[in-house]
C-alpha cells in the first residue's frame, strides 16, 4: 500500500510538472498558502532535504521536495489533504494559462482512497473556474 501511495503521489506530482509548477512552488504565493496552512517548515525541509542529494539538481530538486511535501502532507493530515490540495491548485491555476489536468488529478486523489463524492464537491469550484478562464481566453473578455 505505502508503495502504491508513493507511486500515485509520484504520479501525481508528474502531472502537475508538465506544467510551470516549479516556478510557483518557489513564488511568494506559495509560500503565503504554506505559512496560511502550517506547511512552511514542511516545505522548508523537503526543500533541504532534495536539495542535498547529490544526484539531484535543477528541476528534479523541486520536483523531489514537491513528492516529499505531498507524501508528509498526505500522512500526517490525511482528513485535510484534499481539502487544501484543491486550495491549492486553485492558487496554482491562476498563475497559470493552460488547463489543469482535472480529471486525472481527482482520480490520483481516488485511487489514493479519497471519496469519489467527496471530490466531486471539491473539484467542481475548479472546473467552474476552468471553464470560466477558457470562455475568458476564447471571447477576450476579462469580467
Amino acid at each position: 500500500m505505502i508503495n502504491d501511495t508513493k507511486k500515485t503521489i509520484t504520479r501525481l506530482a508528474d502531472r502537475l510538472f508538465a506544467l510551470p509548477i516549479g516556478n510557483y512552488l518557489l513564488s511568494e504565493n506559495f509560500s503565503l498558502f504554506c505559512k496560511q496552512h502550517d506547511l512552511a517548515d514542511i516545505w522548508k525541509e523537503c526543500r533541504v532535504l532534495s536539495r542535498d542529494r547529490p544526484d539531484l539538481y535543477g528541476i528534479f530538486v523541486i520536483k523531489n521536495a514537491f513528492v516529499l511535501f505531498l507524501e508528509h502532507f498526505l500522512h500526517s493530515r490525511p482528513d485535510e489533504f484534499p481539502e487544501l490540495f484543491t486550495q491549492f491548485l486553485s492558487g496554482f491555476s491562476q498563475e497559470i494559462s493552460q488547463p489543469l489536468p482535472l480529471d486525472d488529478l481527482k482520480k490520483d486523489l481516488t485511487d489514493l482512497g479519497y471519496s469519489d463524492d467527496d471530490l466531486d464537491k471539491k473539484f467542481s469550484v475548479l472546473i467552474m473556474n476552468e471553464e470560466e478562464d477558457r470562455k475568458r481566453r476564447t471571447t477576450g473578455c476579462t469580467d
